[in-house]
């Protein structure tokens, strides 16, 4: 793949009203994003993608997942397959694709995003589900093999209902653990946003923080919950932020 068609494939998309941001091509961070403030300085402003290629024209392209869209990620590293993701979803209709470069079969499967939020909690191992963050997208060159990521052209589709129904989230549980005084230990608080799954992650520890300052329980308690809610993947600044705004509830309150 050259440089030019690089270029002119990152602009090219951009001109489709794709936001694109360039990834480092090679070394230990691969497809990391080259940029200071990664797939946030995503952009389909075709002067700034120029520039960026022209800066360095080897690289990977990322594009962010749209709001309006959610993406299946099968990684047959991890033992994702398309027989066990239809096992669970049942049979999914041709949507745009992008194939990896790795050529095991890896690939990122585009669907339009149903009204509510979708969770990963019954999806099979080695499928992501993708709701934010961004992809490499063709036609960029793998690290590892030198092969580029290939498109399979379908205009995008819409889940089915059983598809639906797999990623609709469970509730969230509506009760803490209780101690012998009848105050909330936040121990049960804690559990549900160490167990919540991707998908689902902010919305536990938003509503285990609230429960916990509706409760007046200990800042301890939104100490563990913060800990948790890291420890089990999410972004720290993320965290910072959800927690903060359930402790706007104390300060009102």
């Amino acid at each position: 793949m050259s440089e030019q068609t690089m270029a002119a494939a990152a602009v090219e998309l951009a001109a489709a009203g794709w936001s694109v941001f360039p990834c480092k091509w090679r070394g230990a961070t691969a497809k990391a994003p080259l940029t200071q403030n990664g797939f946030h300085d995503a952009t389909s402003d075709l002067e700034q993608v120029r520039a960026w290629w022209s800066r360095w024209p080897k690289a990977m392209i990322g594009a962010p997942v749209p709001s309006t869209l959610l993406v299946l990620d099968v990684d047959p590293r991890n033992g994702g397959s398309i027989e066990g993701l239809e096992d669970v979803l049942g049979p999914l209709p041709a949507t745009l694709t992008a194939w990896s470069g790795r050529g095991d079969g890896g690939r990122h499967l585009y669907y339009f995003r149903p009204v509510f939020r979708p969770s990963a909690a019954r999806l099979p191992s080695g499928i992501d589900l993708k709701l934010s963050g961004y992809c490499i997208v063709p036609p960029s060159v793998h690290p590892a093999t030198g092969r580029p990521y290939v498109w399979e052209h379908h205009p995008i589709a819409a889940l089915p209902p059983r598809a639906l129904a797999a990623l609709r989230p469970r509730p969230v549980p509506a009760r803490t653990v209780r101690t012998r005084t009848g105050r909330g230990s936040g121990a049960g608080l804690v559990r549900t946003v160490q167990e919540s799954s991707e998908g689902n992650r902010n919305e536990a520890l938003f509503w285990a923080a609230c429960r916990a300052v509706e409760d007046g329980l200990p800042e301890s308690v939104l100490d563990e919950l913060t800990a948790a809610a890291v420890a089990n993947g999410l972004p720290e600044r993320a965290v910072a932020n959800t927690v903060k705004s359930a402790r706007k509830l104390r300060e009102a309150s």
